[in-house]
Parts: C-alpha cells; structure tokens; sequence
C-alpha cells in the first residue's frame, strides 16, 4: 500500500521492509522494478554462502 513493503526470503535468511508514502494506494508502479532487485539481492546473499 502506498510503496510500503515487507518481501522476505527464509531460503535466502533475509528480510526487506520498504517504508512509503506514495500518493497513489497501489504498488504495481514500484513492483516491476524492486521485486527482480529484492529477487537479485537474495541470489546475491545465497551465492555468497557457497
């Protein structure tokens, strides 16, 4: 709601909370961008574990 958002990855031991105010009640604007960037960070984290 409003650009806020909580994503976490128990595979990945990793939480984001994302805190917003944006205008418009919808996040579909903010989506197609930070969800692949939450997605890469969690790769990112799990590579490192190897």
């Amino acid at each position: 709601m409003h650009g806020q958002t909580i994503w976490i990855d128990p595979t990945a031991e990793m939480v984001i909370v994302r805190l917003a105010s944006h205008p418009v009640a919808a996040n579909a604007a903010n989506d197609p961008t930070s969800l692949p960037a939450y997605r890469a960070l969690a790769d990112y984290l799990m590579d490192q574990e190897q």
